[in-house]
């Protein structure tokens, strides 16, 4: 292993509102570059990450982007989990061709060349959480999210698909990534008051547990709405306290719960690096991007932007949650979503599993807006 290393850059916040999202994915990463090293590398080169905290500052995701492609000469960047991050990182990455492999979930609407997108888009959550919601719980949603672009776009997409579907939006609440604790509870009391049959969550990072807390105080669980989250993860749900966060929903394309031999290897694989915690989908995802990337690089047997770019089109990767795949179209991923019930020892247990795997529709072609309740 002593030859000369693969490195990429890795631009994920450590510190900051995202960082228990953004720690996530770097977890994942790191995982997976133990295990390929473990094994050989890419014949003899070892996988070498140069890690950056941006602090969850969006100037910092381009500055430090840049220092990466022309300081340390790496031509690949894992990183952003904010829709504004990826924003201000992508045109330097195409400005000086390189790969950026994003491994979170986003709202759609983008097309890069020069990106390999590993998060779910809407097609993929968002309809099969409100077919879920409209079958077990009701049609009147209070829409909770960050003050972010995603979440927006999200809700925008909600909405129509509501306005088509015999759905009502109750309520619309955005709190700034700079909210306090009382911010939350405000919003809370108000959801609470509206009696909704579900409340969708587009909130990110610490805030998450800051809104479920703050809910968990301003109604009595026998009356709560389930909060049906897209960005709540095991990683979130670990630092709420039990009676914050049983009950709720979360759409995802894996749960560190999920019983199969592929899962058991990856959790057991996280934990012998990872003492604490449970591989939510952030750390799934950023591990099979990683793997993505080493198979690209023996597939090409040199680590260029074409080569590999070339490389990942069509490419198939066994991960955790089931096989991926990245589209030769779109660059995005497809995958298999599921929705999980949260339960007092912080888990998802999976209620609802996609018949099939849903190939990643980021413009929402295909869709005409109108969802039904799920039949079964």
């Amino acid at each position: 292993m002593a030859d000369r290393p693969f490195s990429f850059g890795v631009l994920l916040s450590q510190s900051g509102v995202m960082d228990v999202s953004e720690t996530a994915h770097l977890r994942g990463i790191l995982v997976a570059c133990e295990e390929i090293n473990a094994k050989g590398g890419i014949d003899g080169h070892p996988l070498s990450p140069i890690i950056v905290d941006p602090k969850g500052d969006d100037r910092r995701y381009a500055e430090l982007a840049a220092e990466l492609l022309l300081r340390e000469k790496v031509n690949v960047i894992f990183g952003c989990c904010l829709s504004s991050s990826r924003k201000v990182v992508l045109p330097v990455v195409e400005r000086f061709n390189g790969v950026l492999f994003y491994p979170s979930v986003y709202e759609g609407f983008e097309y890069s060349p020069n990106v390999i997108y590993g998060g779910a888009v809407p097609n993929q959550l968002v309809v099969p959480l409100l077919e879920y919601l409209y079958t077990r719980h009701g049609r009147r949603i209070a829409l909770v999210g960050s003050d972010t672009l995603y979440a927006r776009e999200i809700n925008r997409i909600v909405k129509e698909f509501l306005f088509e579907s015999s759905g009502t939006s109750v309520s619309e609440q955005y709190l700034s990534l700079s909210s306090t604790p009382e911010d939350f509870g405000v919003a809370a009391r108000k959801v609470a008051e509206l009696k909704p049959d579900a409340i969708l969550s587009t909130v990110v990072g610490q805030h998450s547990i800051a809104l479920y807390e703050a809910y968990a105080t301003a109604c009595p669980q026998h009356k709560r709405a389930p909060i049906a989250s897209l960005t709540t993860t095991e990683a979130e749900l670990a630092l709420m306290s039990p009676a914050a966060r049983v009950g709720h929903l979360a759409v995802s394309p894996y749960f560190s719960s999920i019983d199969t031999p592929g899962n058991a290897a990856f959790t057991d694989l996280y934990h012998r690096f990872h003492k604490t915690g449970s591989p939510g989908v952030y750390a799934q995802v950023a591990y099979a991007l990683v793997h993505f990337y080493a198979n690209a690089l023996r597939t090409a047997g040199r680590g260029d932007t074409e080569s590999l770019l070339a490389a990942l089109s069509g490419a198939v990767f066994n991960a955790p949650g089931g096989d991926l795949s990245i589209d030769a179209e779109t660059n995005h991923v497809s995958v298999r979503p599921l929705i999980g019930k949260a339960d007092a020892e912080g888990q998802y247990a999976v209620v609802w599993r996609s018949p099939m795997v849903i190939r990643a529709d980021p413009y929402l072609i295909a869709y005409d807006r109108s969802v039904g309740a799920m039949s079964g």
